[in-house]
């Protein structure tokens, strides 16, 4: 059987800020093929430090490459797929992800680029190493001489019938770095947000059974590198069936396997007669200690644009429910999108005020600028705003090697006060919370520095004057870089 070898290339931001995380769609590839009897390797730039060494050593020994790649990864997988296609030019180069699978037709142009996984990337992975012709391969994107052959989509896997993570396949120095151990229970959501990539490619709710969950949940409170370590229930929405739900909170109490976990659920949901008060207590008595809430937005008029199907007021019947309960609720928020007006983003600051008064154990992520994915109404929006989107993976590439994220929102015609847009994340991580919490962030930087910022965005949050940003353009020129 020929060998593969999975890697993961750094992103754009600083590696400490992904030291404590893990590629979970690599770890799921991986363990597939392996339970296969397929030669799998994984390297993971993201968190391996002598990451490129390790490829000049390994690639010799392998057929086959998978990349995976978000946009931000794009200027190191292309670095790394040039060095393999010199070290190694026989090897074929398959690169998978969300960048790939949005723009498969940029992708595959690229010379050093042989395969673009479409979708999930298990089973396409394991035609592909076992020697299926390329052109009965569902999900894939390849070179046939001049041209380029587009299969038919595969279909959704069924996740009950994959393996669960093999841990021994992700390198051990990752492993032991691991401050919160990932799962995956389920796959997808039946939800319609527009902005959401679920929606966009139709990736539909599937499950693995409650035995399967609790059978995993034992296994990670049972190696001994993972002890003392909580665990990230990775799904996109861990209580679509609540049922099933409430049948693994069951299980971990019954079966003695508490442990500190977290994940995710949607504000509608948290109510009587769904996720009650007496099921919070239940939550918490079996470890549940943080759940992450897609907010979006205060503004009524964006909820409904995006097809978020919940309100402000869901949101914060949802904050005191969980606070009551002894849970952290974590809230995420964007701004910026086609059509936003400058009355419902601070409809959207004014939902977030009154969170963080609730409490200060709240968390609040962003509100980051809103990311246009092809496939979208939004996107559609955004072209015909008079945004043209990079036309090529190196032009893709280009832009991004400068960013700290997706591209800027100085990129967006749709976006009137770009300033203010992009500056909001930092106003409200380090103004709207106490001075304590907004020291604690992980930006490094000089403490009376910091302190400096700090209190000049709590000034700017209290008085909710954003205007003229130059302390904020400061620091990320000279401080997040």
């Amino acid at each position: 059987m020929r060998k593969i070898l999975l890697i993961n290339p750094p992103f754009n931001i600083a590696k400490e800020n992904y030291d404590s995380s893990i590629s979970v769609g690599l770890l799921s590839i991986a363990t597939y093929l392996d339970s296969k009897g397929v030669p799998v390797e994984i390297v993971d730039g993201a968190r391996q430090k002598n990451y490129l060494d390790l490829i000049k050593e390994k690639i010799k020994d392998f057929d086959y490459v998978g990349i995976s790649v978000m946009t931000t990864q794009l200027p190191h997988a292309l670095e790394i797929s040039q060095l393999i296609r010199e070290l190694n030019p026989g090897c074929k180069i398959i690169w998978g992800g969300t960048h790939p699978t949005f723009f498969k037709d940029q992708t595959i142009t690229e010379p050093v680029i042989d395969i673009v996984c479409v979708g999930e990337g298990e089973l396409t992975a394991y035609d592909i190493v076992s020697g299926r012709p390329w052109e009965e391969i569902d999900g894939i994107v390849y070179k046939q001489g001049e041209n380029i052959k587009i299969n038919k989509p595969r279909e959704l896997h069924v996740v009950s019938e994959t393996p669960l993570f093999k841990w021994e396949l992700m390198p051990d120095s990752v492993l032991k770095n691991l401050a919160l151990v990932p799962s995956l229970t389920s796959r997808g959501c039946p939800h319609r947000c527009t902005f959401c990539i679920n929606a966009i490619l139709r990736n539909r709710w599937r499950a693995r059974t409650v035995e399967q969950v609790l059978s995993d949940v034992d296994i990670i409170k049972h190696k001994p590198y993972f002890t003392g370590k909580g665990v990230r229930f990775w799904d996109e929405n861990f209580f679509v069936d609540i049922n099933r739900a409430k049948a693994i909170i069951d299980g971990m109490i019954e079966r003695g396997l508490q442990i500190p976990w977290e994940t995710t659920v949607r504000a509608a949901y948290v109510k009587e007669g769904v996720i009650g008060q007496d099921f919070l207590h239940k939550l918490k008595a079996s470890g549940c200690y943080l759940l992450s809430f897609g907010a979006e937005s205060g503004s009524p008029i964006i909820l409904s644009k995006i097809k978020k199907d919940m309100t402000a007021a869901d949101v914060i019947r949802s904050a005191e429910m969980c606070l009551r309960s002894g849970i952290i609720p974590q809230y995420s928020f964007m701004i910026g999108l086609p059509g936003e007006t400058k009355s419902d983003m601070m409809q959207t600051l004014d939902l977030i005020d009154k969170l963080v008064k609730l409490s200060d154990k709240i968390q609040i992520l962003g509100p980051q600028a809103f990311r246009p994915y092809p496939g979208s109404e939004l996107y559609e929006e955004c072209i015909q705003s008079g945004w043209r989107a990079p036309q090529t993976t190196q032009e893709w590439s280009h832009l991004i090697s400068n960013e700290l994220s997706y591209l800027t929102v100085q990129n967006f015609p749709w976006v009137k006060d770009k300033d203010f847009v992009e500056s909001m994340e930092a106003y409200v991580r380090f103004g709207a919370h106490s001075v304590k919490n907004a020291m604690g962030s992980s930006i490094k930087a000089n403490h009376w520095l910091k302190l400096g910022f700090v209190l000049l965005c709590k000034l700017r949050w209290k008085l909710k004057f954003f205007a003229f940003p130059i302390e904020f353009k400061l620091a990320k020129k000279f401080v997040t870089r």
